[in-house]
């Protein structure tokens, strides 16, 4: 009976543990949306600089 006991205990603990990671995991998969979205801003912003760069760059030769 005691055998069957820590099983269950270890089971819990185990259920509780998956629990925690699931949520965790969603968690992090909520912050890489976040952060996948602000480096695509960010890469949008990097093209537009340098496009005004060249732009500035080309006015100033001619």
């Amino acid at each position: 009976m005691r055998y069957i006991a820590e099983l269950e205990r270890k089971v819990h603990a185990l259920q509780t543990e998956a629990t925690t990671l699931s949520a965790q995991l969603s968690i992090m998969q909520n912050v890489t949306t976040v952060l996948t979205t602000e480096n695509n801003e960010l890469k949008f912003q990097l093209q537009s600089l340098e496009k005004q760069t060249h732009l500035s760059t080309a006015l100033n030769i001619a």
